[in-house]
């Protein structure tokens, strides 16, 4: 018999048992039934069915601007069912898990067939029951999540239900151009969105730039999950022309915004692209350039910075890190101090005989 651990706990999550969500999370999702029906949107992510039931007015407004260029009109039996909800203004309050009498004798992850999380800094709780197919989100206050949460709503719960699928999600950013796309992937810092949104700009092919979807097949797929990016005042910047338009009015004297692109660029945010490499952005005082890197490199580049995002991410993810990197070449991205070259030099790189 096998001891080992079949996930990952890292420190930003607490696991929450399946016993604390019957007791306390179900009577929380009926009495929010009672109050009001739902909104029920539908999506299309990586050929993946997904319905979304959204209680009240704010959670509904929240949870569907960064998935918009997924969503669909038409209804279907969801590969993914999700219910999200909050307990703003509910008469039952919510007890913590730590809080609650069974923490201490059964918090632990319950099997291979639910998952549940308390996710730190964002104070939400997740839950995905993997024989249903049916993910939960819950925090106390949708209209208090932080920025990421409004740019890449349901990572958690997306991040479980397509691992069945092999299909990766990865902390990284893809572009692209004519009808083929890169991969970017590196620690926060290396300038990894300041790449996505200069190429954007620049007219290239966007699918995303916190969190996008890998799948590993016949050849490697990138599947966007969010048209969000969260931009500052000072890395706008770069791009004077294009601040007025991209730094909404109602953003006021903030310094850090989540601006939807398809909104604004429709016609270059796309679903789905063939990924021929990973490039790893580092910030040099040299020109603009790239140059091979190896697939260990590149590991170091993808999996910490991914893993750290990912509760109850499963032991083996390093081996399926590994088998997209076995697929396709790795590099770094080493930028100059001119952003503007950024996107050149990922155009040439596309068209070039180096892939």
């Amino acid at each position: 018999m096998s001891f080992k651990p079949r996930h990952i706990l890292m420190k930003n999550f607490l696991a929450v048992s399946r016993e604390y969500f019957k007791r306390i999370m179900v009577p929380s999702l009926e009495e929010r039934k009672r109050i009001s029906p739902p909104t029920v949107k539908h999506y299309v992510i990586a050929d993946k069915r997904i319905a979304v039931h959204l209680y009240g007015r704010e959670v509904a407004n929240i949870f569907t601007l960064a998935l918009a260029h997924n969503e669909t009109h038409e209804s279907f039996h969801a590969d993914l069912t999700i219910h999200a909800w909050d307990s703003k203004g509910a008469a039952t309050e919510v007890i913590p898990p730590w809080n609650d009498s069974s923490f201490e004798k059964d918090a632990a992850i319950d099997g291979d067939s639910f998952l549940g999380v308390y996710v730190g800094g964002e104070e939400s709780l997740n839950f995905y029951d993997k024989e249903k197919h049916v993910g939960y989100f819950w925090t106390q206050d949708a209209s208090q999540l932080p920025d990421w949460v409004l740019g890449a709503p349901f990572r958690t719960i997306f991040h479980w239900f397509f691992s069945e699928s092999r299909i990766h999600f990865i902390h990284g950013a893809v572009v692209g151009q004519d009808g083929i796309s890169v991969l970017l992937t590196a620690k926060s810092g290396s300038g990894k969105s300041t790449t996505a949104l200069s190429s954007i700009l620049s007219g290239m092919d966007y699918l995303g730039d916190d969190y996008v979807a890998i799948e590993t097949a016949d050849k490697v797929m990138a599947h966007s999950l969010y048209h969000s990016a969260i931009v500052t005042r000072e890395g706008l910047t770069h791009f004077p022309e294009f601040a007025e338009k991209i730094w909404n009015k109602d953003f006021g004297e903030r310094e850090k915004a989540v601006i939807f692109l398809s909104d604004i660029f429709p016609e270059q945010v796309k679903r789905a692209s063939p990924l021929r490499a990973v490039l790893i952005p580092r910030i040099t005082s040299t020109e603009t350039r790239i140059v091979r890197a190896s697939k260990m490199e590149a590991m170091i580049a993808i999996a910490p910075t991914t893993l750290f995002q990912l509760p109850l991410a499963e032991t083996n993810k390093i081996a399926m890190f590994k088998e997209i990197l076995e697929k396709i070449p790795c590099y770094f991205l080493d930028l100059g101090p001119d952003v503007r070259t950024v996107p050149d030099t990922i155009k040439s790189f596309l068209k070039s005989a180096m892939i």
